[in-house]
C-alpha cells in the first residue's frame, strides 16, 4: 500500500501511509497485551497481579513475545492463529454451557434494559466506530489479499462474500451471547464488554473459566508478535542499511522489536481498556487507510485521467478527514480520561 502511494500521491503520502500501518500493527500488539492484562486479572492470579507493580504482566508477557517477534518472516508466527482459534472456540463453548446452565435455571425471560444497539452517548458511539473500523477494516490489506490469491481478478466478490459472512456471524453470536446473559444473576449491571467476565469464580464453575483465561493469555503472547513483526519491519526498513554480515542485523533487529515490544506493553499499562484500544487505533489508522487513502488516491488519479469522477471522489475524501477526525478526536478523550482514572490513586477506605 505504501508504495501504491509513493507512486500515485508522492513520498509525503507514502510515509503518512507507513506511520499509519505502524501505528496499527503497534495497536494491534497492544491490544493483545491489554487483552492478556484482562484475562489473567479474572484467574487466581488476579489479587497477586493487582498487588504486584502496575504493568508486570505486560511486561512479562512483551519478553516471552520479543523472542517470538525476531523470526525473518511473519509468516513463521502463523501457527498462533489456529492456536487461537481453538482456545476461542473452547472459550465460546465454555460462555454458552454456563449461559444456557443459568438460563434453564432462571428462566428465559429477559431484563428490561437490554439495549446493545444502543449507544450511550456520543462518545460511544465514535468508539464504537472504531472497533468496527478495527474488525472490518480489510484495506490496509486489500493488495496483499489480492496478490495472495489464486484468481485475483475475483477478489472483489470473495471481499464482500467475506465481510457479509464474518458481520452476521459477529452479529448473531454478540446478539445471541448478549441475549443469553441478559439479566442472569452474573451480570446484575448488563453483559460485560467481555463476556468473559461474567463467568462466576466459584465452584463448580472455578477450573474452567480460569483454564480458559489462561490458554487465551498464551494465545496473546503467541500472538502479539504479529505486530511486533509488522511495526518493526516498517520502522527497520526506514532506518539507513546496514553493513553486511548477520550479527549488526539481528542486533538492530533486536533493539527496534524490542523497542515495540516494551513500547507496547507500557502503553497497554498505562490504558488497560481493550476496547479503548481497538476503538482508538480503528478510528485514527483504519479509517485513515480505509476512508480517506483510497478515494484520495482515486482523486489523484481521476484529475488526469477520469474528470468527471473527481467531484465525487474530492467529496468521498472530505468525508473521509471529517470521520477520521471526529471519532479519534471522541475516542482520544475518553481514552485520556480513562488514563487519568487509572493513574488516580485508590481511595482511602
Amino acid at each position: 500500500l505504501g508504495a501504491l502511494a509513493r507512486v500515485v500521491a508522492g513520498p509525503r503520502v507514502a510515509t503518512s501511509v507507513e506511520v499509519c500501518l505502524c501505528v496499527l500493527m503497534f495497536g494491534v500488539a497492544t491490544a493483545y497485551f491489554v487483552a492478556l492484562h484482562d484475562f489473567l486479572a479474572a484467574t487466581p492470579l488476579g489479587p497477586a497481579l493487582a498487588r504486584a507493580p502496575r504493568g508486570v504482566d505486560t511486561f512479562a508477557a512483551a519478553c516471552l513475545a520479543l523472542p517470538l517477534s525476531l523470526v525473518d518472516d511473519i509468516g513463521a508466527l502463523a501457527y498462533a492463529g489456529a492456536a487461537g482459534l481453538c482456545a476461542i472456540f473452547v472459550s465460546f463453548a465454555c460462555i454458552v454451557t454456563y449461559g444456557v446452565e443459568e438460563r434453564t435455571a432462571v428462566g428465559w425471560a429477559q431484563a428490561d434494559g437490554f439495549t446493545w444497539m444502543t449507544p450511550t452517548s456520543v462518545s460511544a458511539l465514535a468508539s464504537g466506530f472504531g472497533v468496527l473500523a478495527f474488525c472490518f477494516g480489510v484495506a490496509p490489506l486489500a493488495l496483499q489479499l489480492e496478490a495472495s490469491m489464486a484468481e485475483p481478478r475475483r477478489f472483489a466478490s470473495a471481499q464482500r462474500y467475506a465481510l457479509g459472512v464474518a458481520f452476521l456471524a459477529y452479529a448473531a453470536t454478540g446478539a445471541g451471547v448478549a441475549r443469553l446473559y441478559d439479566g442472569l444473576p452474573c451480570a446484575p449491571d448488563g453483559v460485560a464488554g467481555n463476556v468473559l467476565d461474567d463467568l462466576p469464580r466459584g465452584a463448580p464453575w472455578t477450573t474452567a473459566p480460569s483454564a480458559v483465561r489462561v490458554a487465551m493469555s498464551v494465545v496473546c503472547v503467541f500472538s502479539a508478535p504479529i505486530g511486533v513483526v509488522s511495526s518493526g519491519e516498517i520502522l527497520e526498513a526506514a532506518l539507513p542499511p546496514l553493513a553486511p554480515g548477520r550479527r549488526p542485523l539481528f542486533l538492530r533487529r533486536l533493539a527496534v522489536r524490542g523497542g515495540v515490544a516494551f513500547g507496547a506493553a507500557t502503553v497497554a499499562a498505562a490504558v488497560p481498556v481493550f476496547a479503548l484500544i481497538v476503538a482508538l487505533v480503528g478510528c485514527l489508522a483504519v479509517s485513515f487507510l480505509s476512508f480517506v487513502l483510497p478515494p484520495y488516491l482515486h482523486l489523484k488519479l481521476a484529475l488526469s485521467r477520469e474528470p468527471a469522477a473527481v467531484a465525487l471522489d474530492a467529496a468521498a475524501t472530505v468525508l473521509g478527514v471529517v470521520v477520521v477526525v471526529f471519532t479519534t478526536s471522541l475516542t482520544a478523550l475518553t481514552t485520556a480520561a480513562e488514563v487519568a482514572r487509572a493513574a488516580a490513586p485508590p481511595p482511602v477506605v
